[in-house]
């Protein structure tokens, strides 16, 4: 990971909220928790403007939380956000596309989706041809999914 235009500022603001002083540590600190989309352009911790993929981040050291946006967490935690965020825009452009295996994980690790659910994705994500039923369960799912990222702070018990 280079140090991008931005990254001396995210390393500060992240140091001033973690428990470690090195970098490399304080890092495994913090973990993905929530993720949304945003209707109003923000600014990431980084300084970057404008995003609109936030990720919500938490130290379980010390329990500070912040935003920051799809490309930090990226680069600062190696999590594929970018990943989860394409499958949201390609099921919000055509609800009755298939999320992602990354996706399906992240919702079913927070919740969101049952193991049934889970199970359901799994077996019908690479299939373009479904049934009525089918497709009318991948509708349902992908709505509760498309509702639950448009609600700010959304990370479901994991």
């Amino acid at each position: 990971m280079g140090e991008g235009f931005n990254f001396r500022q995210l390393k500060e603001r992240i140091l001033a909220m973690s428990q470690a002083i090195d970098w490399e540590v304080a890092r495994k600190e913090w973990g993905l928790v929530g993720i949304h989309d945003v209707d109003e352009p923000e600014t990431c911790l980084c300084g970057h403007f404008p995003i609109n993929e936030i990720c919500h981040i938490h130290n379980r050291v010390t329990g500070q939380s912040t935003d920051v946006g799809n490309q930090c967490v990226k680069r600062f935690l190696g999590l594929r956000s970018d990943l989860i965020f394409t499958a949201i825009k390609r099921v919000r452009r055509d609800p009755t596309k298939a999320l992602n295996a990354d996706a399906v994980a992240y919702f079913y690790e927070r919740g969101l989706l049952s193991s049934w659910e889970y199970g359901f994705l799994q077996n019908t994500m690479r299939k373009r041809n479904l049934s009525a039923a089918q497709l009318e369960t991948r509708l349902r799912i992908n709505e509760k999914v498309m509702l639950a990222v448009k609600k700010r702070g959304f990370q479901g018990p994991g």
